[in-house]
């Protein structure tokens, strides 16, 4: 057997053996048995003991794991282990599972400390003046082609040279060819199996006006405001982030809403107020007092001040203030001036919302001038 021909201490008591490579007492406790890691397979060999299985382990840089049937003397070597491939690893009567990192290098001998390289294998030579080890090709590495997919390998699949694996195209790809790889000698694979990309966008998948963008293997849509999902087929709930203002209700429908605006405001959101409609007042009652337009009432200040809240009047006399019976209502966005304003032989005072406008005589021309600038 290879650890016979290797090592060249007495092997036939394993209190002698155990001194020579350090204790391996942390590798058969845990051992793993009754279980096996499936269809991640470099190499498998026959009529070997387990101490063998798992140098083979040991000389090859890309093992990680094996598994090992005592009954046949069958050890397989993995290129993953039960954590980088949890879903592969499995109950299996009769099999034991162990990983590499669980024994220790010294059982590789002079390979050990080899520098042999990701896809090959570390051989002891026999009557070597120079070195006692050389690197030979191990196997083909995990093919790669562009729509590969290893999902549907067999149990016997294996990726070490002269073996194959059974390959499929992943979806959104069409396949030609066998779907078999096989691993050559030189250590490349020889494919027949070709994976073309299926542009899915001509079958126009993307719902409600989106727009489709292929990529390798699949695509993505843009969704149009309003619409989210895959495909943006599922509708958009709006109403959700309560866009209706002024106490306007909001309906949601396919890929939009609608917002019923509450008296005296419009606009797709109820954010403008109605022209002549003085805030919280029927329109009835809204009549505008001279020039003075209400439409920027919207901050619901009820003060008179003119001077401070820029405010409009309304004709409907429903409380008297000092100077007559008008309503203020403020704005947030008008702006009012007073004004004094010159014409010969005359003096003339009015009151705006509070706010005196001075009239005096000037030169016979009638000029203006802000009593308050902004």
């Amino acid at each position: 057997m290879l650890l016979f021909q290797i090592f060249r201490c007495p092997w036939f008591l394993i209190s002698v053996f155990v001194p020579c490579y350090g204790s391996l007492q942390p590798g058969f406790s845990k051992l793993q048995r009754g279980h096996r890691l499936d269809r991640k397979l470099i190499q498998s060999f026959t009529e070997v003991s387990f101490l063998d299985c798992v140098i083979e382990c040991l000389v090859t840089p890309r093992c990680k794991s094996v598994n090992y049937y005592k009954g046949a003397n069958f050890c397989e070597i993995n290129y993953e282990n039960k954590t980088t491939a949890e879903t592969r690893y499995m109950e299996s009567a009769g099999w034991v599972y162990s990983e590499k990192e669980h024994w220790p290098k010294e059982l590789a001998g002079a390979c050990s400390n080899s520098t042999c390289g990701i896809n090959q294998t570390c051989k002891h030579k026999r009557y070597s003046e120079d070195k006692f080890f050389e690197c030979v090709l191990s196997d083909c590495g995990i093919p790669d082609q562009k729509g590969i997919d290893l999902n549907t390998t067999r149990r016997e699949d294996a990726i070490g040279i002269h073996r194959r694996i059974h390959a499929s195209c992943a979806d959104g790809y069409s396949q030609s060819g066998s779907g078999r790889l096989i691993c050559q000698s030189n250590g490349e694979w020889k494919y027949d199996i070709v994976c073309e990309d299926i542009d899915e966008c001509k079958k126009d998948p993307c719902l409600n006006g989106a727009t489709c963008t292929k990529t390798p293997g699949s695509f993505t849509c843009t969704c149009d405001a309003g619409w989210t999902g895959i495909i943006c087929n599922k509708d958009i709930n709006e109403c959700l982030d309560n866009p209706c203002h002024n106490g306007g209700t909001c309906s949601n429908n396919d890929g939009s809403f609608t917002c019923t605006c509450a008296g005296g405001f419009t606009g797709s959101l109820c954010n403008e107020v109605l022209p002549n409609i003085a805030l919280l007042k029927p329109a009835e009652q809204s009549s505008t007092y001279l020039e003075y337009n209400a439409s920027y009432a919207v901050d619901g200040i009820r003060e008179t001040n003119f001077l401070v809240h820029k405010c409009t009047n309304t004709g409907d006399a429903d409380h008297a203030d000092a100077i007559g019976q008008r309503r203020a209502r403020c704005l947030r966005a008008a702006y009012y001036r007073a004004h004094r304003i010159f014409n010969a032989n005359h003096l003339w005072f009015l009151w705006h919302c509070h706010t005196l406008l001075l009239l005096m005589p000037i030169e016979n021309n009638l000029t203006s001038k802000s009593l308050i600038d902004p």
